[in-house]
């Protein structure tokens, strides 16, 4: 490596200590303590092969191992292509001598890759802040894993063909700005990558030649004897793969910023923020798309942030903006698509119509997007967006001031959106979503203790969730509904076949990705749950909800220190008194299994304030399988629990 690298600088502020830019390599084996606990030999022999096999891979690619202790490793490289491209292999060899050996005695990885300003020791160790990020980007990193700076993404993105995704900002120990960081996947498809490129060039060369025409939409031709029924399930090998990074990569992510309310009265809210919402469902609905949730987009109400910084953020390629001025009888819509990065427009226009016609402006809307963004369709796909909620103005206003009230999660609220949902149905008896709607408030009281009779509500909503399907085959939120329903009867495969027929219809719908993961986490499926609450994140879902349950999964696989993170950033959000009496157990149990006994003894104190007559067994019994099971009752017993 010294051979390689360029002269190392002399500093003399720093007492003549040698300085250079290095590409830093971090790496660490995920819970290795633990083990080692449960089998010292065949723990070290298992790192034994694995360092017998990273080590010449890193020596291959130009690299030097600066120092290695236990299950930790750091390494420096003249280039940041040659240690990123050096990660990815040392991921790769650790899956492969992993593939024989049961999951829980699976040596995972995890590695961070920066590039900084170091210094050089005169053993010819490194220290220094390009040392210190690396390190955090390495404990920030998922098990089998690999996280960047965005130092190192700058230099990389155009050389290395890899699934790149931005997780945000963090704060590093001692370093006065926040580090951006990026994680890997896997290398994209060459087709993709060719598609995405195919896709921008359509994009750019027909608004040059086209200024001021409808964006052309391309429909696929599907055989006669396809259904084009609206409420057609995809494949399940299709839905059950969503989540999957590359599959994720694969589609084009586009955000919807919340459109601003320019009406003389502000009480308008809650029709700029509908409109906002059901563009969102309408994109979402296209199988080519990847749809940044509300939830993320929400964030820029009312700010002014250049169109980069909000597609760094919310890692998408496009961005939909607008603003809804309604006066009397008279509503003026003004929209426009631009590329993130540039801010280029793509395309833009002006609707003046009346309310009535709010639909048709939606569906305008919805089309001149994905034709400009070059988006192909299948006849299904086309036959869905085409459908009309309703033909009652009326109707459509009260669901969607029910759903602002929805929001806020206390039981006056809940009662006033029922009341609103109910004279929607009142007006328009065929409304689907006006029934979906009401079946979730119904769904809220009885899981947040607002009904004496609980099974009563869940029945009800049941009723009309399946109401409204019957009214729409197409209707999502019925779907999501029902599988709700289910998980709190702990009918996991019913709540699983529910969800996956609204990712059918809509595979961009962030709720689904959370509620998948949800199931799959109290079924007992804690690996296959990862990745479709990380899914979630990726769309830009970031509730207490989503956290706790990455959490309990993470802790059923024996991540501990990554469940204390997860569920501690969980609490921080000031959940509800449910999502704590999830999160505060677990965290006494992970806290626990790490001998971290203070830690444990005071979340066990915060479940006893919350909950006197906690009971470890009741607690433990929740969960679908008897691994789980056995391991959440060890843990919490270890805390102190009875």
């Amino acid at each position: 490596m010294s051979e390689m690298a360029p002269p190392a600088a002399r500093d003399g502020a720093s007492g003549g200590r040698q300085r250079k830019l290095a590409a830093v390599l971090f790496a660490d084996v995920v819970g290795y303590s633990r083990l080692m606990g449960e089998d010292e030999t065949a723990t070290y022999d298992a790192l034994r092969r694995l360092r017998g096999a990273i080590d010449p891979m890193i020596a291959s690619h130009a690299g030097r191992i600066v120092s290695s202790a236990g299950d930790g490793l750091l390494a420096d490289f003249a280039s940041v292509v040659d240690a990123l491209s050096c990660a990815v292999e040392m991921q790769k060899i650790a899956r492969e001598l992993n593939a024989a050996s049961p999951p829980n005695r699976h040596l995972q990885l995890r590695i961070g890759v920066n590039l900084g300003d170091v210094i050089v020791a005169d053993d010819n160790d490194l220290y220094g802040d390009g040392v210190n990020i690396a390190a955090r980007l390495q404990a920030l990193a998922a098990p089998g894993g690999i996280c960047l700076s965005h130092t190192v993404y700058d230099q990389v993105r155009n050389k290395l063909a890899l699934d790149y995704r931005l997780l945000g900002k963090h704060r590093v120990k001692n370093i006065a700005e926040p580090v951006r960081v990026y994680a890997v996947g896997a290398p994209a498809p060459a087709m993709s990558l060719l598609l995405g490129r195919w896709r921008a060039l359509v994009a750019i060369v027909g608004i040059a030649i086209a200024a001021g025409l409808v964006g052309v939409v391309v429909f696929d031709q599907l055989p006669r004897s396809e259904s084009s029924a609206v409420g057609a399930a995809v494949a399940a090998p299709v839905v059950a793969t969503l989540a999957v990074p590359a599959r994720l990569a694969e589609r084009t992510p586009v955000a919807v910023l919340p459109f601003k309310n320019l009406s003389p009265d502000a009480g308008q809210d809650f029709f700029s923020d509908g409109i906002t919402e059901d563009i969102i469902n309408a994109l979402g609905r296209f199988s080519n798309l990847l749809v940044a949730a509300k939830s993320a987009s929400l964030q820029f109400k009312g700010r002014d942030v250049p169109p980069a910084e909000v597609g760094r953020t919310l890692d998408v390629r496009y961005l939909v903006e607008g603003s809804i001025r309604r006066a009397g009888d008279q509503l003026r819509i003004s929209v426009e698509l631009s590329e993130a990065a540039t801010g280029f427009h793509l395309w833009s226009e002006v609707y003046n119509t009346e309310p009535k016609d709010i639909f048709s402006v939606q569906d305008d809307i919805t089309r001149r997007i994905v034709g400009a963004a070059a988006v192909k369709l299948t006849r299904l796909e086309r036959d869905r967006v085409l459908r009309k909620p309703t033909a009652n103005l009326d109707a459509y206003e009260y669901v969607l001031r029910g759903r602002a009230d929805y929001a806020n999660p206390t039981r006056a609220a809940n009662n006033e959106a029922r009341e609103l949902f109910q004279r929607a149905i009142d007006l328009d008896p065929n409304y689907a979503a006006a029934y979906a709607a009401l079946g979730t408030v119904h769904y809220e009281a009885a899981v947040s203790g607002w009904s004496e009779f609980p099974n009563d509500e869940i029945g009800r909503a049941d009723a009309l969730a399946k109401k409204a399907l019957a009214l729409d085959p197409a209707a999502t939120k019925a779907y999501l509904l029902l599988a709700y329903t289910s998980i709190f009867r702990k009918d996991y495969e019913r709540g699983l076949a529910q969800v996956d027929q609204a990712l059918a219809i809509n595979p961009s719908d962030a709720d689904c990705y959370q509620v998948r993961g949800a199931i799959l986490q109290w079924s007992g499926k804690s690996a296959e749950a990862v990745t479709w609450l990380q899914g979630a994140q990726r769309l830009g879902s970031t509730n207490a909800e989503i956290l706790m349950n990455l959490g309990i999964s993470q802790y059923a696989l024996g991540q501990y220190g990554e469940a204390i993170g997860t569920l501690e950033r969980a609490l921080a959000r000031n959940p509800g008194r449910m999502n704590q009496l999830m999160a505060h157990p677990v965290l006494a149990a992970a806290y626990a299994r790490l001998e971290r006994r203070q830690d444990a003894e005071r979340e066990r104190a915060a479940v006893a304030r919350l909950a006197p007559f906690f009971d470890a067994d009741r607690f433990a019994a929740q969960f679908g399988t008897k691994e789980t099971r056995d391991g959440m009752l060890a843990g919490l017993k270890a805390a102190g629990f009875r």
